[in-house]
């Protein structure tokens, strides 16, 4: 009776760890690269959860009057949170390409104040600029894990 038992539990075990013919979800990445026709720079989409972990937000980018110099001009302005800089020292912005996808835009910014930036050249106004996560945009990117 005792070798009955042991052997339906074995049996038991045997399927459980065979995991009874189901298949472990696949797990979706983070995210996902896209090459851009033409282009160095790559199309980051995000999965949900990594939108959410990040805490990736945004807003448009506005049109200020700021004096530069001794005039003052309608000017386009993003959140200094918004610029990144890559291993050049060139400056950009990611712009929101479509939900949870973001395209890292070239920026000239001509003078930074306080929190805001002013540019010369950059994204179209009321287009949609990260201003939080955009260093992790830019890491996964050049692929740089941060883990050490």
């Amino acid at each position: 009776m005792f070798t009955k038992i042991a052997i339906c539990i074995g049996a038991a075990a045997l399927a459980v760890l065979a995991g009874c013919g189901h298949q472990a979800p696949t797990l979706r990445p983070p995210a996902t690269l896209t090459k851009i026709p033409g282009s160095a720079v790559q199309q980051v989409q995000l999965s949900g959860v990594a939108v959410r972990d990040l805490g990736i937000a945004t807003t448009a980018v506005r049109v200020a009057t700021v004096a530069v110099g001794d005039k003052s001009a309608p000017r386009e302005v993003i959140p200094y949170a918004a610029v990144v800089y890559d291993t050049r020292g060139s400056s950009w912005a990611y712009v929101v390409i479509a939900p949870r996808t973001y395209r890292r835009e070239p920026i000239t910014v001509i003078d930074i104040r306080g929190a805001t930036a002013v540019l010369a050249k950059g994204p179209a106004v009321g287009a949609a600029v990260v201003t939080v996560g955009a260093p992790e945009l830019l890491g996964t990117e050049y692929n740089i894990s941060g883990e050490q």
